[in-house]
């Protein structure tokens, strides 16, 4: 009897040991996941680009391809090969995605927006949930006409999310509705604000941005940019502005029936 009791009091010491083990495992797994790369290898623990990712925060998918028309690739961060791209494909931090004769549009979890003309290249140097909650995001446009625009606060809670437009030396801060046009070229760009407002910090310093201005840049020299109290028109801006009605109203019926959002499964 009391053989049986002890090899009974072995089998529960080493279920308790194999259980614990088994726990720890998974947990390093888990931790490996949340860490970006760039910090779990050592030495250098800053992100691509030179942005350092806050304490907690972790590298996920928190964008997608929602629309694509036309000729449209993709290179995710692990190469510069560029692939067709289709609509409802993760945008991870590190991608980029350029158009030929087509366009693209990347939404994010909060339904505002980035929005690609023909002949455009834009990267995602980071995409971060915070420890807070909270996404940031940053978008370095490289050529071409990108809209963005964000969703107003009074449709989605945006408290603490950041998303940062960056062009040549410049980066643009947009509070929430804003809504601009960049159109990039070799020599400098012109950022049209089509609604709310933001700042952009760069060389000359920090500049308030103002609707229904144009500023122009120029990427020679340090000069502040050239402003104009007026919007010129795109031929682009018609399909911006039906996108942007579009996703304010879906973001609209998504609050009221409590599924917000529904962001694409990875393959």
């Amino acid at each position: 009897m009391e053989r049986k009791a002890e090899v009974t009091a072995i089998a529960k010491f080493a279920l308790i040991l194999m259980s614990a083990l088994a726990w720890n495992m998974r947990s390093r797994h888990a931790q490996q996941i949340a860490t970006p790369p760039s910090t779990a290898a050592g030495g250098d623990s800053r992100s691509p680009h030179g942005l350092n990712p806050s304490h907690g925060s972790m590298k996920v998918a928190i964008a997608w391809l929602s629309d694509v028309k036309g000729e449209v690739q993709l290179a995710d961060s692990t190469g510069r090969e560029f692939h067709p791209a289709y609509a409802h494909t993760p945008v991870t931090e590190g991608s980029v995605i350029q158009t030929v004769m087509g366009r693209a549009e990347v939404e994010f979890e909060d339904s505002s927006t980035v929005r690609l003309g023909p002949y455009s290249l834009v990267e995602f140097p980071r995409l971060e949930l915070l420890p807070s909650g909270a996404r940031a995001a940053n978008v370095s446009v490289l050529k071409g006409t990108v809209y963005v625009s964000l969703i107003p606060a009074y449709i989605v809670k945006t408290k603490g999310n950041d998303l940062q437009l960056m062009f040549g030396q410049q980066v643009l801060h947009l509070h929430p509705s804003s809504h601009v046009r960049l159109e990039l070229y070799a020599t400098g760009a012109r950022l049209a604000v089509l609604d709310g407002a933001g700042q952009v910090d760069g060389l000359f310093g920090a500049i308030e941005l103002v609707k229904k201005r144009t500023f122009t840049f120029s990427f020679v020299g340090q000069s502040k940019p050239a402003v104009v109290n007026k919007v010129v028109a795109n031929p682009m801006d018609a399909w911006d502005s039906s996108a942007v009605k579009f996703h304010q109203n879906n973001a609209k019926s998504g609050k009221m029936s409590g599924n917000l959002f529904e962001p694409p499964l990875a393959p």
